[in-house]
């Protein structure tokens, strides 16, 4: 329980040094953007908002990563952490979501010339270089050489594509746009990123 504990706190302090950070939160433990005369809306309403739901965690995840930029609820925050989706991290109706699937949720902004450090992913916030930009992407288990994901897709408006990859392993991905390429190794264990934008394409 104390290593849980001390894993969860320190979740929590990489976020707020991430640049994916949530909003800071004020003496009485709730985001300093909530605290203004009127009642912030309640987590189940701002999903229903978006037409999410809490009942379920890894499609609330994909809903989210989908959301243009521009639509984002002002003053909401959720956090993908390796096992759990935190949904108002650090206010008084914080809420937690267990992913206790066997599948890793990993989101990944590739780029060619600016970028910012995230370790645990933002949907809410974050915003990469490369936004709505075709990709090919490759993706190897290190292991065994077999290649457990290729397709062609595209980024999401906030510049991220999520990807679920199985749980426990070590993963080569490969990246193509506009002919440059990059390519990382990632690993998808309970302490893992859930957010890569260190991904730099090259020519």
């Amino acid at each position: 329980m104390r290593t849980r504990t001390l894993w969860i706190a320190a979740c929590a302090a990489a976020l707020a040094l991430s640049g994916c950070a949530t909003a800071p939160v004020d003496g009485q433990g709730q985001n300093a953007e909530q605290s203004t005369e009127q009642p912030a809306a309640s987590i189940e309403q701002t999903l229903a908002g978006l037409g999410l739901s809490a009942s379920e965690p890894e499609a609330l995840v994909e809903g989210l990563e989908a959301l243009p930029v521009a639509d984002r609820p002002e003053g909401f925050t959720v956090s993908v952490l390796p096992t759990e989706v935190r949904l108002q991290p650090g206010a008084t109706d914080e809420t937690s979501l267990p992913l206790s699937g066997d599948e890793f949720y990993l989101s990944l902004a590739p780029y060619q010339t600016q970028t910012h450090p995230c370790e645990f992913h933002v949907p809410t916030s974050c915003v990469g270089e490369m936004q709505a930009a075709d990709v090919q992407l490759r993706v190897t288990n290190v292991a065994t050489g077999e290649v457990v994901l290729e397709q062609s897709t595209q980024t999401e408006d906030n510049g991220f594509v999520g990807l679920w990859l199985p749980r426990d392993g070590e993963f080569r991905i490969e990246v193509t746009a506009g002919g440059v390429s990059g390519e990382q190794v990632v690993r998808t264990g309970d302490q893992d990123p859930t957010c890569i934008t260190t991904l730099q394409l090259q020519a």
